[in-house]
């Protein structure tokens, strides 16, 4: 069973698109602010919350494959954040992320699952179960959200590089 289209099918693709579009400008490399760092699993989780609380006729086992898809997705995530290079300033706050890929794939798998939940909902009859769905925006948002603390812990703890040039902006 799954319920029937509504505004919450809407903003969860919205919210995806959004996580996808802020997860590029990051995985394309360069120079962001610290806080950045943390927009992309903020909506990846709202993503994968609404997709767990538009699971009708939930158990506990459905509650836990969502819960262990979330710890398995941060524990890889984490991972992949400890090896990713990084160079922080502190003075400025900004840190200089790697060119990767990881993120950009997380981030469109979830528009591929929210637009399924879209898609079914539409319908009326669920491509897949809501469930799974559910699970895996879980395991993306894990994924997102343990990546992006790990490279911050990294980036606090880094030496000091000037990464912001004083010169050039004026």
């Amino acid at each position: 069973m799954i319920a029937p289209l509504s505004l919450s099918n809407i903003v969860t693709v919205a919210a995806a698109i959004f996580c996808l579009w802020t997860i590029g400008s990051q995985s394309s490399g360069g120079v962001v602010k610290l806080w950045r760092l943390a927009i992309p699993p903020c909506l990846a989780g709202l993503v994968a919350l609404v997709l767990l609380a538009g699971v009708f006729n939930a158990t506990i086992s459905h509650d836990a494959e969502w819960a262990l898809s979330a710890i398995l997705g941060g524990l890889i995530g984490r991972t992949r954040g400890w090896l990713m290079s990084v160079e922080s300033d502190q003075k400025w706050g900004l840190i200089r992320v790697p060119r990767a890929v990881d993120g950009l794939a997380a981030g469109f798998a979830l528009v591929v699952l929210a637009m399924t939940d879209f898609t079914g909902a539409a319908l009326e009859d669920p491509v897949i179960e809501p469930q799974h769905v559910a699970a895996a925006a879980a395991f993306c948002a894990g994924y997102l959200g343990l990546r992006a603390l790990a490279m911050t812990m990294r980036a606090v703890r880094a030496p000091h590089v000037e990464l912001y040039d004083t010169e050039s902006a004026r």
